[in-house]
């Protein structure tokens, strides 16, 4: 999970597009893909991989993504751990 905190509300306009047009292509392994804006400068990212390796292998896409966007965060927070349930209706 990816927590964002943007620098401003057109920031994270921005970066909500920019993810939702791209995120596809450059996390092709993912099995799930969630942004969830959660305030006007804040949102959770959360991706499901099936697999530890998979996930590492994307681990470096995401840390080349973030980096060339850092001027428009503010923080980010990384965490992970295993999917007990990934329930998709």
């Amino acid at each position: 999970m990816n927590y964002f905190e943007y620098i401003s509300e057109k920031a994270g306009d921005e970066l909500e597009a920019h993810y939702i047009k791209n995120a596809p292509t450059n996390f092709p392994d993912a099995t799930v893909l969630v942004f969830l804006r959660t305030s006007p400068t804040t949102a959770s990212l959360t991706s499901v991989y099936p697999d530890k390796d998979t996930f590492e292998k994307a681990a470096q896409q995401r840390k080349k993504g973030i980096a060339g966007v850092a001027d428009k965060i503010k923080n980010v927070r990384l965490e992970e751990g295993e999917a007990s349930l990934a329930l998709m209706r």
